[in-house]
C-alpha cells in the first residue's frame, strides 16, 4: 500500500478479523451486503455499526475461520496491500497450515496473484 509501513495496519488488521467474528462472514461479504444495491439506507446502517463498535472494516482481508462442525473458531484479518491481496494471504496462510479449517471465503479473488 503505497509502499509505506503505516503503524495504522495492525489495527486494520484487527477490524477485519472482529468484523469477521462479530458478524459470521468475511470482511468482504460485510461489505457486499450493505453495498451491493447501492442502497443509501444499508450503507448509513453498514456505516452506524462501524462508527458504533469502532472496530470494524468493511474492505477485503478478513477471512473467517470454521471447524469440521461448521462453528466459528476464529478469523485472520491482514492489512498491508491491497484489499485482494491481503484477503489472499489471509486465506493461503490457512490452506497453507494443513489445519482442519474451513474458510469463508472459499476462495480467493485476486487477480494479481502469479502462478508458482
Amino acid at each position: 500500500m503505497d509502499d509505506v509501513c503505516h503503524v495504522a495496519f495492525p489495527e486494520f488488521s484487527y477490524a477485519k478479523a472482529y468484523t469477521c467474528v462479530t458478524m459470521g462472514v468475511s470482511s468482504r461479504e460485510f461489505r457486499d451486503k450493505y453495498t451491493a444495491t447501492n442502497d443509501n439506507a444499508k450503507i448509513g446502517q453498514m456505516n452506524s455499526m462501524m462508527a458504533i463498535s469502532g472496530k470494524m472494516a468493511a474492505f477485503p482481508g478478513g477471512v473467517l475461520l470454521r471447524n469440521e462442525g461448521n462453528e466459528i473458531v476464529g478469523a485472520i484479518g491482514v492489512s498491508g496491500a491491497a484489499g485482494d491481496e491481503d484477503e489472499y494471504c489471509a486465506l493461503n496462510a490457512v490452506w497453507e497450515s494443513d489445519l482442519p479449517l474451513q474458510t469463508q471465503p472459499k476462495e480467493h479473488s485476486c487477480t494479481t496473484v502469479k502462478s508458482m
